[in-house]
C-alpha cells in the first residue's frame, strides 16, 4: 500500500511539473511571439510595396483575392496574427496582406483633394469574383461581395478608386451600383468658362477688358459664391472622374497681365493661360460646358470691353448670353504650297516653294505674338456667326499635297506644325496621293478635287471646263476619300458659275480662292480670299498680311 501511495505521489508530481512546464513554455512562447510580432510591426512603414502577386485576406485570415506585384499600398496600424504569420490591414479597406509579401516602399504621389471636390457618392458591389485593371495590366482580383467607391463609368467599363489609384473593370450583370452617402451639398452639373482675350489698363479693341472692369467682375463673382478651378479640374469634370461643388467657373486668357498678380493672389483666384493645345478645343459659343461636352468642342463665354457685370453673372450661372457678332473682324487666310530645306541642299524651282526656315520664321512670329491658328471647323463656325474668335486669329492653308507636305514626299509640314502645336488645313488632290500620308491632329484635310487639278481645254482649271455632272462626280469622289465637306479650294483660284453650283450642291459649306486680302463674314462663303505665299516673301510682308 505504501509503495502504491508513493507511486501515485510521484505520478501526480510529474504531472504537475509537466503542467507547470507546459504553461511556462506557452507563456514564454507567447511572450516571444508577441515580441517577434512587435519587431515585425516596427520594421514596416505606412507605405509598402508588394514583392510578388500577393494574396489578400479578410479579418478571419480567409483568402479573398490577389494584388499585383510592385503595387504600392498604404497600411493601417491594425494587424491580425497567428503563431507564424502577421497580417497588415490595407488602409480604408477590410483587406489584409501577409508581411512576407511586402517590403517598405515610398509614398505614392497623388493629387491633393481640393476643398471644392466632393467625395464619390456611389459604390460598386459584385456578387462574383471581379478583376480590376490599370491600363491593360491586371492589378486586383477580389472574391464576391466586395464594395469599392465608384469614380465614374463609361458605356463599357466601371472605374473605381483603390488606394487612391484609378482601376477599371468591364461591366457585367453581377455588378450593382448603390448610393453610399447622404451628402446634401449640391454638385456642379455645368461649368462656365469665361474667356478674357486680353486685359489691359485701357482698351481700344472690342475684345479687350480693362483691368478695372476685370477686378469689379471678379469681386462680384466672389460675392455671389463662385470659385475658380483650373484646367486639370475641367478635364477631370469632362471625364466624369471628379465631382465639384456647384458654382465652379474657369477663367481663361490669351495674354496674362503681370500687374494683376497681386489682385489674383489676394482674391485667391486662378486664371488659366490658354495656349494652343490638343487636349481641349475652346469655342466662344456663350454656353456652359456639361459632363456631356466633348473635348473637341468646349463652350466658353467671351468677355468683351462692353460686357456688363450683370452679364458676367448670367455667364457664370450658365445662361445663354447672346453677344453681337463683329461683322468687321477680318482674318488672314494664308495659302502655302510646297516646302523644301534649302540649307540641306534641296532645290525647288517654283515660285510657290517655301524654304522651311522661312516657314519657321512665320510660326515663330505667330507664337511669340499669341496668334491662334484656326482649325477649319473653327473658321467655318466663325464665318456662319456661330462663334467669336480672338482678334489675333489666322487660318493656315496648304494646297495640293505635293513636295514637303506629306510623310512620303519630304515630310516638312507636319513635323513643324506638331513642334509648334499649331493648326493648318491641307486642300488635298484626293486622287493623286494617299490621304494616310497626311494624318496628323494638327492638320485638317479638305478637298481640292479628286482629279481636276489640271488646266482644261477652255484655258482655265479643268473643273471649270467640265460639265456640271462631271464636276459633281469628281467632287463626290473626293468626298468619299476625305469624309469632310466643311470646305473646298478651287484649283488655280479659278471658278465658274457651273463649278460654283457643283461645289454648293456637293454639300461644301465654304470654298476658297485667291484675292490678297483678309476674309470677313461679309464675304461670299464660296469665294473666300487668301494670301498666296511665294518664295520671295519677306518677314515684314508676312507681318503685314496677318496684322
Amino acid at each position: 500500500m505504501k509503495k502504491r501511495r508513493k507511486l501515485k505521489k510521484k505520478v501526480y508530481l510529474s504531472m504537475l511539473i509537466c503542467l507547470i512546464g507546459m504553461i511556462g513554455t506557452g507563456i514564454l512562447y507567447k511572450v516571444l511571439d508577441n515580441r517577434n510580432n512587435n519587431l515585425i510591426k516596427k520594421k514596416y512603414h505606412s507605405y509598402v510595396i508588394t514583392l510578388r502577386e500577393a494574396t489578400l485576406y479578410n479579418e478571419k485570415k480567409k483568402k479573398i483575392g490577389t494584388i499585383s506585384k510592385d503595387y504600392i499600398l498604404e497600411l493601417e496600424n491594425n494587424t491580425i496574427h497567428s503563431l507564424k504569420n502577421i497580417y497588415f490591414q490595407i488602409k480604408n479597406t477590410n483587406y489584409y496582406i501577409n508581411y512576407q509579401d511586402i517590403k517598405n516602399g515610398k509614398e505614392r504621389k497623388t493629387d491633393d483633394t481640393k476643398e471644392y471636390e466632393l467625395p464619390a457618392n456611389q459604390n460598386l458591389t459584385s456578387k462574383k469574383e471581379i478583376t480590376f485593371y490599370q491600363e491593360d495590366q491586371k492589378v486586383l482580383t477580389l472574391s464576391s461581395n466586395i464594395t469599392l467607391p465608384l469614380a465614374y463609368e463609361t458605356e463599357e467599363e466601371y472605374f473605381v478608386y483603390f488606394q487612391n489609384q484609378l482601376l477599371k473593370t468591364k461591366k457585367n450583370n453581377n455588378i450593382k451600383i448603390t448610393k453610399n452617402q447622404k451628402d446634401k451639398t449640391k454638385e456642379a452639373e455645368k461649368i462656365s468658362i469665361l474667356y478674357y482675350e486680353s486685359i489691359s489698363p485701357s482698351c481700344e479693341d472690342d475684345n479687350c477688358t480693362t483691368e478695372e472692369n476685370f477686378k469689379n467682375q471678379i469681386i462680384k463673382l466672389i460675392e455671389n459664391g463662385y470659385y475658380t478651378i483650373d484646367k486639370n479640374d475641367l478635364e477631370k469634370f469632362l471625364n466624369h472622374s471628379i465631382r465639384l461643388k456647384e458654382k465652379a467657373i474657369l477663367l481663361t486668357t490669351s495674354n496674362p497681365v503681370d500687374s494683376l498678380k497681386e489682385f489674383i493672389n489676394e482674391k485667391k483666384i486662378h486664371i488659366e493661360n490658354i495656349e494652343e493645345e490638343m487636349t481641349l478645343q475652346y469655342m466662344s459659343v456663350n454656353k456652359p460646358v456639361t459632363k456631356e461636352t466633348k473635348k473637341d468642342f468646349v463652350n466658353r463665354y467671351q468677355v468683351k470691353q462692353d460686357t456688363k457685370t450683370e452679364e458676367i453673372l448670367k455667364m457664370a450661372e450658365g445662361e445663354e448670353v447672346n453677344i453681337s457678332t463683329n461683322q468687321n473682324q477680318a482674318i488672314s487666310v494664308l495659302n502655302y504650297h510646297f516646302f523644301y530645306n534649302k540649307a540641306g541642299g534641296e532645290i525647288c524651282g517654283e515660285s510657290i516653294c517655301l524654304d522651311t526656315e522661312k516657314f519657321r520664321e512665320h510660326l515663330d512670329y505667330l507664337k511669340e505674338n499669341h496668334y491662334k491658328t484656326l482649325t477649319m471647323d473653327e473658321f467655318k463656325r466663325w464665318m456662319y456667326g456661330e462663334i467669336e474668335l480672338p482678334t489675333k486669329s489666322v487660318l493656315i492653308t496648304v494646297d495640293d499635297g505635293a513636295m514637303g507636305t506629306g510623310k512620303d514626299n519630304g515630310n516638312k509640314l507636319i513635323p513643324l506644325l506638331e513642334e509648334y502645336n499649331m493648326h493648318a488645313t491641307l486642300f488635298l488632290i484626293a486622287g493623286w496621293w494617299d490621304i494616310e500620308n497626311y494624318r496628323s491632329p494638327n492638320l485638317d484635310i479638305q478637298s481640292h478635287t479628286y482629279d481636276m487639278h489640271l488646266y482644261g481645254d477652255c484655258g482655265r482649271g479643268q473643273i471649270n471646263c467640265a460639265t456640271y455632272d462631271e464636276a459633281k462626280i469628281d467632287l463626290e469622289k473626293s468626298l468619299a476619300i476625305i469624309q469632310n465637306d466643311d470646305s473646298f479650294c478651287f484649283p488655280f483660284y479659278m471658278y465658274s458659275d457651273t463649278s460654283l453650283k457643283a461645289v454648293k450642291d456637293a454639300g461644301f459649306k465654304l470654298a476658297f480662292v485667291g484675292g490678297l486680302k483678309k476674309a470677313t463674314r461679309n464675304n461670299n462663303k464660296y469665294l473666300i480670299p487668301r494670301y498666296p505665299i511665294h518664295s520671295d516673301i519677306t518677314l515684314e510682308r508676312f507681318i503685314e498680311m496677318v496684322s
